[in-house]
């Protein structure tokens, strides 16, 4: 049938990019064909013009990510249920899908999904009318930038100061560092927390902010925060955005004092709940 998912062929990467493209799922064509020559099943199509693009979420976890998914709504479901076969076969033990707005999460949980996490985004306009916050930060903690030999002590902050949904693996730290500003804190040359802040389509974006738990509510997180700010307003954007998990009162009150405001309603992640991770909420 015409609406099956199948593996991708050379021929249909330039379709494929198209849509990927338009998303800002990739910056490079070379990104998206880097991915298929590795495991040419992480990139689905339909002779119908629909496609998905797939990603192992955490390597500590058993999870396939859809990152991106094109196709009409009436779909959905068909298509995550056809991909739960395929996340089977490679060997995983759930599915996740894109992040959605929680008002479309019907179309997921109609093929037996459920909400496993929820995230609220923030957001700091006028950028360029604010006024200028210096980062104090506690005796002994110093900001620097980021650079590719901190990649296991990063990986080593992220073990502690997250759960193992959100904590990120060597892949994903390794992009941090290769893409985006990392500035780190640190005491006595340990790494105690960082952040990670971009530009995307000439907007700001805070993508993370992590402090171990010993120093936390010190000041380190608003030192750090502060400095994402500051970098971001000299790069000439106008406005901050992030997503935080719903339930993380704490980041939502440092987000608040520095300004920050909640806009629209929650984004969710869905899965079939197979792992711990995945239970539903």
């Amino acid at each position: 049938m015409r609406d099956m998912l199948r593996v991708a062929t050379e021929g249909d990467l330039a379709m494929v990019w198209s849509a990927v493209r338009a998303a800002h799922v990739f910056d490079e064509r070379a990104e998206l064909e880097r991915l298929f020559r590795e495991a040419p099943w992480r990139v689905q199509v339909t002779d119908t013009g629909e496609a998905v693009v797939l990603e192992r979420w955490r390597d500590h976890l058993g999870i396939l990510s859809v990152r991106s998914l094109w196709c009409t709504e009436r779909r959905v479901a068909p298509l995550m249920r056809a991909l739960d076969d395929v996340a089977s076969r490679q060997g995983f033990a759930d599915l996740l899908s894109p992040v959605v707005p929680e008002s479309y999460a019907g179309q997921y949980t109609d093929a037996g999904m459920v909400i496993c996490q929820r995230m609220i985004t923030m957001r700091l306009d006028r950028l360029q009318r604010r006024e200028s916050v210096p980062s104090v930060l506690p005796e002994g903690v110093a900001l620097r930038l980021g650079v590719p030999d901190d990649l296991e002590a990063l990986v080593a902050v992220d073990i502690v100061a997250f759960d193992a949904f959100w904590r990120g693996d060597v892949p994903t730290i390794h992009r941090y560092l290769a893409f985006g500003r990392v500035m780190v804190a640190e005491v006595g040359g340990r790494v105690i927390g960082y952040t990670l802040a971009t530009v995307e389509r000439g907007e700001g974006m805070l993508g993370r902010l992590a402090v171990v738990p010993p120093h936390r509510g010190r000041g380190v997180g608003t030192g750090l925060l502060n400095d994402a700010v500051e970098y971001l307003a000299r790069a000439g954007v106008h406005a901050v955005s992030l997503c935080t998990q719903e339930g993380n009162a704490m980041s939502r009150s440092l987000y608040r004092r520095a300004g920050f405001r909640e806009v629209g309603g929650s984004s969710v992640f869905l899965a079939f709940g197979r792992t711990p991770e995945t239970h539903a909420i």
